[in-house]
């Protein structure tokens, strides 16, 4: 795999995202789902590029905020979630936001590692939050 290059989604990169969405933990956008939030002025939809879309970041600006949806890559432990994150904090200042506000599943310790370690910190939690009845865990990155 060459080293990715991040641009923005574009509508013939929906199938590749779509299948992404699908992985365990992802937020299951479906393919129009997908177009319909490539479309939209508010929202900042980014995807790690080699020839194949490898990963994909997407993220609703609001007042200042940029709040993450679904960050998904094809292979764990290659980077690419690491760039995406770096090219997501970097869009979102450039629309001005003060930080990245996300949840994420108790169950999804790797995903919560992952935050961590890009220095977002836990402010909360919603209790059942999701279908299968786990808590969500709300932490924030600021940007400044």
């Amino acid at each position: 795999m060459s080293v990715p290059v991040v641009r923005p989604a574009r509508s013939f990169d929906m199938g590749e995202i779509e299948a992404l969405a699908r992985r365990p933990f992802a937020a299951a956008w479906s393919r129009q789902a997908c177009a319909d939030e490539a479309e939209r002025t508010d929202s900042i939809f980014l995807v790690a590029d080699d020839g194949a879309v490898r990963g994909y970041v997407l993220a609703r600006v609001f007042e200042g905020e940029s709040q993450l949806l679904d960050l998904a890559v094809v292979e764990d432990g290659r980077g690419v979630g690491r760039t995406l994150w770096s090219a997501l904090a970097q869009a979102a200042r450039g629309r001005g936001c003060r930080k990245i506000t996300l949840e994420v599943s108790e169950k999804n310790s790797r995903a919560q590692h992952f935050y961590r370690r890009a220095v977002a910190k836990v402010v909360g939690r919603r209790p059942k939050f999701y279908n299968d009845g786990s808590d969500a865990i709300l932490m924030d990155f600021p940007l400044a």
